[in-house]
């Protein structure tokens, strides 16, 4: 069985991932200009970066609330990896969209 600890990175892989080829990166480059730090330029690859880490950052905040409830309602052990393959289900079903991208590049 895959501990917890192994599995994290798995999930946050998944959200660089989503936050790399999501089609969802069209609607972020049109807020993170608003949002990015003033230390910043304000070009096009600046913002493109920038919203990626917005739509990977928003793909592991909501992938992780059905997990948080999980552990709020049914309370488990410290030791189980149940509540993180949650966050990994979760983060793989918001990541769907990215997957047709990724199946047109290669």
């Amino acid at each position: 069985m895959i501990e917890r600890g192994t599995l994290l990175p798995v999930v946050v892989g998944v959200c660089m991932a989503n936050g790399i080829f999501s089609p969802y990166l069209a609607v972020a480059l049109q807020i993170v200009p608003v949002l990015m730090p003033e230390a910043f330029p304000k070009t096009a690859e600046w913002a493109l970066f920038f919203s990626s880490i917005f739509v990977a950052t928003a793909t592991l905040l909501l992938s992780g609330v059905p997990a948080a409830l999980f552990e709020r309602i049914a309370n488990p052990s410290e030791r189980s990896a149940a509540s993180t393959w949650i966050w990994l289900t979760g983060a793989m079903f918001l990541s769907l969209p990215a997957l047709d991208t990724i199946e047109k590049l290669f």
